[in-house]
């Protein structure tokens, strides 16, 4: 997509990923083509933005425990240690501007019922944090989603010569395939976030 005069103006969206320790060095090796790639192209096809994915592993966001039953005090926790994580990305030189996400992958889910988490706050129900487990290729997407306002509410089942489900469906599985796109709806919310900061 080549940039307009207005899309110039606008900020872009900045993603760094912290990649887990437990992640393997085979699947680091196709991170951004297997789980990145399609949420760039997705982001940067209807928001007029560039999204910048910047991978890292720095001790001890890397080793960051995440495993636990309570996702909620864990994931109060990664948004703490975002806070400094952001600093030290600045001080480094990088412009630290909304909106600005930071996101933890990992090899496996928090417990057995949450593959990820985003931290979210009224009114718009967007933040800077989320953990997302690799165990789905969707789950890192899903979770940047709800850092830019998109909704479970707002998913749907899309036919693209099968059923296909976008990327804010809250239990992804059964039969039904990727559609590596969020519904016009989340489109939609996520453009507003977007307006909101500007």
């Amino acid at each position: 997509m080549s940039p307009t005069a207005d899309s110039t103006k606008k900020k872009p969206i900045t993603i760094f990923v912290v990649i887990h320790d437990d992640v393997p060095e085979s699947t680091r090796k196709n991170l951004h083509a297997d789980y990145f790639q399609p949420l760039i192209s997705e982001l940067e096809s209807f928001t007029e933005r560039k999204v910048y994915v910047i991978f890292g592993r720095l001790a001890p966001y890397s080793n960051f425990d995440y495993k636990n039953e309570n996702e909620q005090i864990t994931s109060s926790r990664w948004e703490n240690m975002c806070v400094s994580y952001l600093e030290k990305r600045l001080a480094e030189g990088f412009i630290i501007d909304r909106p600005t996400k930071v996101l933890l992958v990992t090899n496996e889910d928090m417990n057995n019922r949450i593959a990820g988490i985003a931290r979210v706050h009224p009114p718009l129900f967007t933040g800077i944090s989320a953990i997302a487990s690799l165990t789905g290729y969707n789950y890192a997407a899903h979770e940047i989603g709800h850092l830019l306002g998109a909704r479970h509410e707002d998913s749907e089942i899309q036919y693209n010569g099968w059923w296909c489900e976008t990327y804010m469906t809250p239990k992804p599985g059964g039969i039904t395939s990727n559609c590596y796109l969020f519904s016009p709806a989340n489109r939609q919310n996520i453009k507003n976030y977007l307006a909101s900061i500007d």
